[in-house]
């Protein structure tokens, strides 16, 4: 019971932190994981990680990577979208959590206008799909397809 108590506790201390420090106006620059530059491309698509990465998380972020560099070879190209690996638990990425309400390791497409960000929609279905890769990667796609579509 008592260990149970601690987990919760450092589990609400580690939540209070991120809410007490707002939220970075940095955004991830298209030739670096983080910087202090807004995107050069509109769209970006992210998968976010912690320190701790378990085996499915690191299956999430390979499968994410194959569904986008593979299916958006084009559009990576010409610098109308980018993909970005973006660990939260740096402090300069920290802002990330509270900026797209990440509970988790995501997959996050986002939308950039002016180095702002004008919408940004959370790929939940990941982890439901990550025993399946074909389906994964076929979510992966029509969403990304779909969101580049509404910009």
């Amino acid at each position: 019971m008592k260990n149970s108590l601690l987990v919760i506790f450092v589990l609400l201390l580690a939540g209070a932190s991120v809410l007490v420090h707002p939220a970075s106006p940095e955004t991830p620059s298209s030739t670096g994981e983080t910087g202090s530059e807004a995107p050069a491309s509109e769209i970006v698509a992210y998968y976010f990680h912690g320190n701790l990465r378990c085996a499915t998380c690191r299956k999430i972020e390979a499968y994410s990577d194959e569904a986008i560099t593979q299916g958006f070879r084009d559009e990576l190209e010409s610098g109308q979208f980018a993909w970005r690996v973006v660990n939260t638990d740096e402090s300069e990425n920290k802002h990330f959590v509270k900026d797209f309400e990440l509970i988790t390791k995501s997959v996050v497409l986002v939308e950039y206008r002016d180095g702002e960000v004008t919408r940004f929609e959370n790929l939940k279905l990941v982890w439901q799909l990550v025993g399946d890769k074909d389906g994964f990667l076929k979510y992966v796609r029509a969403e990304t397809r779909e969101f580049m579509g509404k910009s």
